[in-house]
């Protein structure tokens, strides 16, 4: 055996070794490591993702069976699919979310896809709606900007709450019965993404609706803390308990793996989910969801809003087909948008009269001569 091979393979042991022993998630049970994991990834979550959510099943109860075949429902309702890619800077409390709806059957396929930009510490989004351009050709190359009224924004405390998210993820998770979670064996595949640890958690419908309403009860108590308003205090307490309503409208139970290197990091997600309607019996849908994350750190940005690339609601104009539809012409929209606006005291006043024309002075007819008298 070489010389350099004989020093690398005890080299290459012990940093092997010596990167096990450190591993922050080394001798962590299912739970502690599930948390731990998902805490550093809500600290510094920066990333690219991408990502996929399909109907696997759907059952639908016997009476709404006699309107239309189930197999058929069934069939239609698998055409559709739900892709989606972007990126997170959670440090820059920024989202990019690239959804692409789309409906395929052999032959056949159509897909619509709205990019978008979320800035969360102001409430802001840019949506590229494009799609929509052949009916308002002003949305051709440009993002449509929305946003909530700045000083109302000022009032919600979305940084501060955004800081605490590790505690709000620990508090609610840990309320889960620790059973829920378990390590699971890695394939090749896993391995050849990196990764060092699976993790599944179960979740029957209680567990669920304990998890949600806990991690709701959190994010609404730090609202209450950290803003003022008396008003977004008293929005937190009914969101609360509006959410805690529908809860009972809908069960859900879930089964989530994450894929997960030896320093923690987040590499994917996948999770089948199954909905059902209490007050309708026989109804249920399965949903599989698929995610990977990629450029840990460095995450790349496809929406990039600019002066020139930005229109706002008030700069969005109706294109000359709406006039037609509403019997407005353009002509005389553009007359009356021409019109002076007149003053309300000039409005009131009596109108000034006009001077009369002189009258035509009328022509003398001519008289007709007098028959002389006979002598």
């Amino acid at each position: 055996m070489p010389v350099i091979t004989r020093i690398a393979l005890p080299l290459a042991a012990s940093l092997a070794l010596a990167g096990c022993a450190t591993s922050p998630l080394a001798n962590k049970t299912a739970d502690d490591a599930a948390i731990y994991t998902l805490q550093q990834s809500s600290l510094d979550a920066r990333y690219n993702f991408d990502g996929s959510l399909r109907i696997s099943d759907l059952d639908i109860p016997a009476e709404l069976g006699s309107l239309a075949n189930p197999d058929l429902v069934k069939d239609v309702a698998r055409s559709f699919s739900f892709d989606m890619r972007g990126a997170v800077d959670m440090p820059a409390s920024r989202i990019e979310l690239v959804p692409t709806f789309r409906f395929a059957r052999p032959n056949v396929e159509s897909w619509v896809r709205v990019p978008m930009l979320f800035q969360l510490n102001t409430l802001t989004a840019w949506v590229d709606a494009s799609a929509l351009d052949l009916a308002l050709p002003q949305l051709h190359g440009k993002l449509l900007k929305l946003n909530a009224p700045q000083d109302k924004v000022a009032d919600i405390p979305v940084d501060a709450v955004m800081r605490d998210l590790p505690l709000i993820i620990g508090a609610a998770y840990s309320a889960v019965d620790k059973k829920a979670f378990t390590f699971q064996p890695l394939s090749d595949s896993d391995r050849q993404k990196g990764a060092s640890y699976r993790i599944r958690l179960t979740l029957d419908p209680a567990a669920e609706a304990q998890l949600g309403r806990v991690m709701l009860q959190e994010v609404a108590a730090r609202v209450k803390r950290y803003s003022a308003s008396k008003e977004v205090q008293a929005f937190a307490d009914k969101l609360a308990e509006e959410v805690a309503k529908t809860q009972g409208e809908m069960a859900s139970e879930s089964q989530t793996e994450l894929l997960v290197d030896s320093r923690a990091k987040l590499l994917a997600m996948e999770e089948q989910r199954t909905l059902r309607a209490p007050k309708l019996k026989g109804f249920s849908v399965t949903l599989r969801t698929q995610m990977a994350m990629r450029n840990h750190g460095q995450p790349v940005f496809t929406v990039l809003p600019t002066a020139a690339n930005v229109l706002t609601l008030d700069e969005l104009k109706a294109p000359s087909w709406f006039s037609r539809v509403t019997g407005k012409g353009e002509d005389e929209e553009s007359v009356e948008s021409a019109e002076p606006e007149v003053d309300a005291a000039e409005a009131a006043a009596p109108a000034e009269a006009a001077p009369l024309a002189p009258k035509a002075k009328t022509k003398a007819k001519p008289r007709k001569p007098k028959a002389k008298k006979p002598n």
